[in-house]
């Protein structure tokens, strides 16, 4: 066995630990987040990867985050949605991530699994995609889709 002679460490064990910490530093994502958000997912019955994805594009893992519009946390859930998705504190990572699952895997049923719509709904809101058949024609909801699909597929 090698031993890092300054510790009196094996080798192995310190260049592991060099290892997974280069890795969380270079990843801006806590280890704690990633599990709450597949914890999340994992309840919603969706998939991590694609919560994940949500996450990253909606608000770059910033939990505090909020939009012009008033969409806030994880997720960026608005007020209303806030409301109906019974999510009480919607700067409270798990609270905002277990609400916000729900109702995207509403949509995802709604939607008969399409995630397309069920995203392109998620974005600019059911009404809109009922009205217009399908992603609606607004740049912002169509590049969202297609990064977060991007994102999930890689």
């Amino acid at each position: 066995m090698v031993f890092c002679s300054r510790f009196k460490i094996p080798m192995l064990k310190t260049l592991i630990f060099i290892l997974s910490a280069a890795s969380a530093s270079a990843s801006p994502v806590s280890v704690s987040l990633k599990q709450k958000i597949h914890d999340a997912a994992v309840r919603s019955f969706l998939d991590p990867k694609l919560v994940e994805a949500v996450v990253r594009v909606e608000s770059g893992f910033n939990i505090k985050a909020r939009s012009k519009k008033g969409a806030m946390g994880l997720m960026q859930v608005m007020p209303g949605t806030a409301d109906s998705c019974e999510i009480q504190e919607p700067y409270h990572a798990v609270n905002n991530l277990m609400g916000a699952c729900d109702c995207l895997r509403l949509l995802i049923n709604r939607y008969q699994g399409d995630l397309t719509l069920a995203l392109a709904a998620y974005n600019a809101g059911a009404h809109n995609v009922e009205k217009y058949r399908g992603v609606p024609p607004f740049p912002e909801t169509q590049s969202y889709v297609k990064k977060i699909l991007s994102l999930y597929r890689k």
